[in-house]
């Protein structure tokens, strides 16, 4: 239950908040005919995009396993963030063409004080949602939340760029405006890029660090009667690894003793967060199995 509420104070946070700087920077931005805050305001509708995935993609990960999904629903998160930052990458495109045919356009123009103020506004919403959601998404290892997070802390920065924009403008720098909307449009796809790279190992079940296998090895070689432990394969899942290895139990143990053995080893992992849902597979350590496991 305190994952369900921490998960939906995280989407109310994202909804509710994207929703008023959303509004508040397409119609001052439209308005006022600043291109840097309208770029800011579509990038807050895709951020509303965004929330609505995330909280989708956290409810379906955490489904428990089924007939048709035996090892559980947790690929969804990934999903859901290549989403987002799908959505970021489209946004890019949307922004830079209208930025650049300001620029190729080249007629001056001024901006007034309510774009600096709704810039300020969406400046310090943002740092608030960054926070807020940030720390969520570390209580529930969210990938999909911390993804979400990492675009909002972005988007802060967007928003000090509508800042230097405006000043520019007032300054008779009219071409400020449109040349930091393609500011903020390499600012999204430089967190896009960074989301991506961060959910695509997981997607594709990619093993861990080698000092987390040698810190399994470890665990597993101090019970008695383990001599060697091989053919290790794990993958990651929502912040743990699973999968599954070889140990080279004494040849004199009886298949009772030989898995109460494994399953004390099972036990012991699992108590890390490190590791969970691991499946061992027991062999005898004959001489020649333990050469071949060196």
């Amino acid at each position: 239950m305190a994952r369900i509420g921490l998960a939906a104070t995280a989407n109310i946070l994202s909804i509710g908040g994207n929703i008023i700087l959303m509004t508040l920077k397409l119609v001052v931005g439209t308005i006022f005919g600043s291109i840097s805050l309208i770029a800011d305001g579509f990038d807050s509708v895709l951020d509303l995009v965004g929330a609505s995935i995330a909280g989708v993609g956290e409810r379906r990960s955490r489904k428990p396993a089924d007939q048709d999904h035996p090892f559980g629903h947790h690929k969804f998160q990934m999903i859901s963030s290549l989403v987002i930052a799908s959505t970021m990458f489209l946004s890019s495109y949307f922004i830079a063409e209208n930025a650049i045919i300001k620029l190729v356009e080249g007629t001056p123009y001024d901006l007034e004080i309510f774009v600096l103020v709704a810039a300020a506004i969406s400046f310090v919403g943002k740092i608030l949602l960054y926070f807020g959601v940030m720390t969520i998404g570390k209580k529930l290892n969210s990938a999909v939340y911390i993804a979400n997070a990492k675009n909002y802390r972005t988007d802060a920065i967007s928003s000090i760029f509508v800042g230097f924009a405006y000043l520019g403008v007032k300054l008779n720098v009219w071409w400020l405006d449109p040349a930091f909307a393609l500011v903020i449009v390499c600012l999204i796809l430089y967190t896009g890029y960074e989301i991506t790279k961060s959910s695509l190992p997981e997607l594709l079940d990619k093993g861990p660090p080698q000092e987390i296998i040698d810190k399994l090895r470890e665990k597993v070689l101090s019970f008695e009667h383990v001599e060697e432990a091989h053919i290790i394969r794990l993958r990651s899942v929502l912040g743990s690894y699973t999968g599954d290895f070889h140990i080279l139990v004494n040849p004199k143990l009886s298949i009772i003793e030989a898995h109460e053995i494994s399953e004390k080893v099972k036990a012991e992992l699992e108590q890390d967060n490190d590791f969970k849902d691991l499946i061992i597979h027991i062999e005898p350590a004959l001489p020649e199995e333990l050469l071949e496991s060196k």
